[in-house]
């Protein structure tokens, strides 16, 4: 057995799932979750574990908290725990407290750091640019044919996952694997597809009922990449509409820091992307990269983008 191989086993011996340390939504939230109850299933214990506040994505008729654990357990070292990592793969958006060099696993569907953690992990790192980490964790479910008895609980979290990571199986990033897992996972579920519009409908109270929050408790920091402003805000929504009546002030909350900022306000409902940025230099590159011009600010786009397809768009035009 290689070193790898022998590292791997003695750190598995106590399995702590977690994910980013800035905010938590709803893939990580049921990646962990997901991924602990099919340990369960298999006779291994696991813990789902993280202090990341949750986003406005994750809804209080999914969650079940004793699932997962804010507080880092009692039981466990920190030093000598394994770590399974969903739904991230920058070092930087884990939680500094993680000793890298004890991650054993990690399901990610954002692109950058393949090489970083294959160097590390082999073929434990899990890193597709696919729609959502759910559907990459559903995929283990299915390697060991315990689909059939997923819990509905789980297998909603799962769902909530993909719609929102795909905008409603929309995006471009949706792959035919994401697509069939939904499919699947309506059926453990007992559900059809108009169960995504109560799910975005409850996002969208969310969001209402603390806007504020719901925006910077979903705000990504780029890095190396002068293409796009250094702040970089989602909200995935069903209507936009009242969202963009409220753009003062939310320009106020956004201005109180002196970094150029971005907000992608995605619209659901009207298929489309509402791109707001006041820096007029991030501007230009903005309309360059998707075809679409600003006046007042707001550029609206043809079709809906994630916030990960833009950053990706935006690395291909630097580089070209």
């Amino acid at each position: 057995m290689d070193n790898m191989a022998t590292k791997q086993k003695k750190l598995s011996e106590v399995v702590i799932i977690t994910s980013g340390s800035h905010y938590l939504d709803i893939d990580a939230y049921a990646c962990c979750v997901a991924l602990k109850e099919l340990f369960e299933l298999k006779g291994r214990e696991a813990i789902a574990y993280s202090f990341g506040v949750y986003n406005y994505s994750i809804c209080k008729s999914l969650i079940e908290e004793e699932k997962l654990i804010n507080r880092f357990p009692e039981e466990c070292q920190k030093e000598t725990a394994g770590y399974i990592i969903v739904d991230v793969s920058d070092p930087d958006y884990l939680e500094k407290s993680i000793p890298l060099d004890n991650v054993i696993e990690i399901y990610d569907h954002h692109s950058g750091f393949e090489e970083y953690w294959k160097s590390r992990i082999g073929e434990k790192a899990h890193i597709e640019f696919i729609g959502a980490a759910a559907t990459l964790i559903y995929r283990e479910w299915k390697k060991d044919n315990l689909q059939d008895k997923m819990s509905v609980s789980t297998a909603k979290l799962l769902l909530a996952a993909i719609l929102d990571n795909t905008l409603n199986l929309t995006s471009s990033n949706t792959t035919d694997e994401d697509r069939n897992a939904f499919d699947e996972l309506c059926k453990i579920a007992g559900v059809n597809e108009e169960w995504g519009d109560l799910y975005f409908s409850e996002v969208q109270e969310n969001i209402e009922k603390d806007l504020k929050n719901a925006l910077f408790n979903d705000i990504k920091r780029i890095q190396k990449n002068d293409v796009l402003p250094p702040r970089i805000a989602q909200l995935c929504i069903w209507n936009a509409a009242e969202i963009l009546k409220k753009l003062p002030t939310i320009r106020e909350w956004l201005n109180d820091s002196s970094d150029s900022w971005m907000i992608n306000i995605i619209d659901l409902k009207h298929s489309c992307s509402y791109f707001v940025c006041d820096a007029v230099d991030y501007q230009n590159n903005i309309e360059k990269i998707f075809d679409v011009r600003f006046e007042s600010g707001v550029a609206k786009t043809n079709a809906p983008y994630l916030r990960k397809e833009i950053i990706k768009k935006s690395y291909i035009y630097k580089n070209n």
